[in-house]
């Protein structure tokens, strides 16, 4: 039996998919696709942000190898995140996006390495990335039929 905490760490996780989802779905419906779409990549890039944060709490804590190091590169999916949705059209934001997080899983399970943490993490990914696929299919065709 997992602990109290691992059991909300991971229904919280779970839950933080709604809005990958729910958007992706509407999209891909035509409901609202231009907004849907920024609230999307919005919350796409805030995630990413806040999985780069729990690297950011384990090294100042002194819980990963070479700290500072770890610093610097707990920073990258919110800077990429950041950029991508500020300068980068939105077909290639979408699988920039995509890729950084199945990149930072694989970083994020080597660090970590909590197997409860891999059992969640992995599923969620795939989730998250596969919404970021439809948003591309969404948008490439609605951009063909224009």
């Amino acid at each position: 039996m997992e602990s109290p905490l691992v059991q909300q760490a991971t229904r919280l996780a779970w839950f933080g998919l709604v809005p990958f989802i729910v958007t992706a779905v509407l999209g891909a419906f035509h409901v609202y696709p231009d907004f849907l779409l920024q609230v999307f990549l919005i919350y796409s890039a805030v995630i990413l942000s806040f999985l780069g944060g729990i690297h950011w709490a384990l090294a100042m804590t002194e819980n990963l190898p070479r700290p500072q190091g770890a610093l610097l590169i707990c920073m990258l999916p919110s800077i990429v995140a950041w950029a991508s949705v500020s300068f980068l059209n939105e077909k290639v934001a979408l699988l920039v996006l995509a890729a950084v997080y199945l990149l930072w899983l694989n970083y994020d399970i080597k660090m970590v390495n909590q197997t409860w943490y891999e059992r969640f993490r992995k599923p969620i990914t795939f989730v998250v990335a596969g919404t970021h696929l439809i948003w591309f299919v969404v948008v490439a065709t609605a951009a063909r039929t224009l």
